[in-house]
């Protein structure tokens, strides 16, 4: 909520106009009924039309003058709304960038979509709604109670009545339904998680002619969302009969009371008119004002789910003395010393990486093997801190990886991942990722060693050629060397292949490990081919998080049994 004030204290002069102008649209609401119980009782019943058609006219000028207070503060409120959306959004997807993996781990991608959408969206009608009746509602009401009271005392008793009765009525309502608004936007995210698996999934649903399940997945999941909004709906109903009620309760107690009145002269037609008319008034304010609950209510689930993101740092950042180092010497450009490391998933005092050692020489070619969940993807995460180690540290050219900026490290360590990607655009930005400044020249050098010029030169647009979002135009073996090459881009000092190249065929693996061998780069080759790795300087065997084998081939296939397997089974 401070948040919120902070960014409408930008907008403090419209904020203060929007309700200003609402105010004085309020006060023309409340001369109206005075106007027209004054041709009642001074001209309907003299029949004086001069001074009907004179207090006429001047209902039409207080009318046209409400509809100007209302245009320029809805104009106001939804300047204000739109202007602080906007910084919302860009404040919240601010944020998003700066988180490390864990903390998108944590609220997953839907969440922090429906976040960054509804949530934002919510707080934007609020704030609108709330500009132009936070204050216009009770101004009605005192107003309203004002004036009733100077018009008879004795009937400002029955409003002194029905407004704690309709307030108790609202605490109620309140207090009843705040649980649930939080539950319906955690069970919306759960329908936004769910449509983004099968949309992504879609091909493997098909495959797997699975798309009856999903249908039903789904229709569950709407339903559970489904039914506690009906719930809240069900509870919202009963408001407004029961206020309502109420209200013409009220309305047919001024008639009884008021016509006695009128018979014995304590007041006049106009008067009971007016005050009917302020019932009517009072009648439109208790309803705005369950309205106004309900909003804040929603308002506030949304606000604190913002704030979720807003108030959570991110573990992996730069630290305050971190730096960009240059002219280092050292003897290995990368160590891991005693590395454990634990997934906040993971079961407690359990690591998923334990007491791991190793040094990365320069210009080495490393090769890390080993059955699936071993751990090598997370060896990669670690290298290029997407994850800060549990224990043990990371060295980098003799300096702790923590010592350097998160933009300094990732500038000379470059990474292609088991699940990269690529993002709609032309193949020339797509390459420009890592380095803005990259010439075509440099970017078809990095296309060849890649081994994607082949088909990337058979394109009529060659670099201008359009990708599709997600590198849906492209096969996963095209998807695999064009990402190597956006990664060559600039030509890093360590250059991470994550199984990157197991949708190539064994003839352009082995020409493009070639090619990779004439770079100055050091070469971190994880994958699941023994064949990929066979001639590395140093082989890493991995089991279970546990390093169960280290060296060259030749020494591995005499003393480690995994790799042995490993390699003889790929062999045969």
């Amino acid at each position: 909520m401070k948040r919120l004030f902070a960014l409408l204290k930008e907008y403090k002069w419209l904020v203060f106009f929007s309700p200003f102008f609402k105010l004085l649209e309020t006060v023309t609401d409340l001369v109206n009924p005075l106007l027209v119980a004054q041709i009642v009782d001074k001209g309907v019943t003299s029949g004086d039309m001069n001074l009907i058609m004179r207090y006429g006219l001047i209902i039409i000028v207080v009318n046209v003058l409400g509809l100007a207070f209302s245009i320029l503060s809805n104009k106001f409120a939804s300047q204000v709304s739109s202007g602080i959306a906007t910084k919302e959004r860009k404040l919240i997807f601010t944020k998003i960038a700066s988180f490390s993996h864990s903390e998108l781990d944590k609220f997953g991608t839907a969440s922090l979509v429906n976040r960054l959408t509804n949530d934002v969206n919510q707080v934007e009608n609020a704030v609108s709604i709330f500009m132009r009746l936070l204050l216009r509602v009770p101004f009605l009401l005192i107003g309203a109670f004002v004036l009733t009271l100077i018009l008879n005392r004795s009937m400002s008793i029955v409003f002194l009545i029905l407004i704690p009765i309709v307030s108790v009525l609202l605490y109620f309502y309140t207090k009843k339904t705040t649980p649930y608004f939080k539950i319906v936007r955690d069970k919306l995210d759960n329908i936004s998680r769910i449509t983004k698996e099968n949309l992504s999934g879609t091909r493997v649903i098909r495959a797997f002619n699975k798309q009856s399940d999903e249908v039903s997945r789904f229709e569950f999941a709407s339903e559970d969302y489904t039914n506690t909004s009906i719930r809240i709906s069900k509870i919202s109903a009963l408001i407004e009969p029961f206020v309502l009620l109420i209200v013409n309760i009220t309305t047919a107690i001024i008639l009884y009371v008021g016509g006695i009145q009128v018979n014995i002269g304590g007041l006049t037609q106009g008067n009971i008119l007016a005050l009917i008319d302020y019932v009517a008034i009072i009648t439109i304010s208790l309803l705005l004002l369950s309205q106004l609950i309900v909003v804040f209510v929603r308002t506030s689930a949304s606000l604190h789910r913002i704030d979720e993101i807003m108030d959570t740092e991110p573990i992996v950042k730069d630290l305050p003395d971190a730096h960009e180092y240059k002219n280092l010497k050292y003897d290995a450009l990368m160590e891991f010393k005693n590395v454990s490391f634990n997934y906040t998933q993971s079961i407690k005092d359990k690591s998923f990486i334990k007491d791991l050692s190793f040094k990365i020489y320069p210009h080495n070619t490393i090769g890390i093997i080993g059955g699936t969940g071993s751990g090598k993807t997370t060896i990669a995460s670690l290298m290029t801190r997407f994850y800060d180690v549990t224990s043990g540290e990371i060295l980098y050219k003799g300096k702790n990886i923590k010592d350097y900026t998160l933009q300094a490290l990732r500038k000379e360590i470059s990474i292609v991942q088991q699940r990269s990607t690529l993002f709609s655009g032309s193949l020339r930005d797509n390459m420009k990722l890592r380095n803005e400044n990259a010439t075509d020249t440099e970017i078809i050098e990095a296309l060849k060693i890649s081994q994607a010029w082949q088909f990337v030169s058979e394109w009529n647009n060659t670099l201008d050629h359009q990708i599709m979002a997600g590198g849906k135009n492209v096969s996963g073996g095209q998807m695999q060397r064009l990402t190597i090459a956006r990664a060559l881009i600039g030509r890093p000092e360590l250059l991470i292949l994550d199984d990157s190249s197991s949708a190539l065929d064994f003839l352009t693996d082995a020409s493009l490990r070639r090619e990779l061998k004439k770079l100055d780069s050091t070469l971190v080759i994880i994958s699941q081919r023994a064949t990929s790795i066979k001639s590395a300087d140093l082989i890493i065997v991995l089991d279970n998080g546990d390093v169960v084998g280290m060296g060259k081939h030749a020494q591995l296939m005499k003393d480690c049994e995994i790799y042995r397997e490993i390699y003889n089974s790929q062999s045969k």
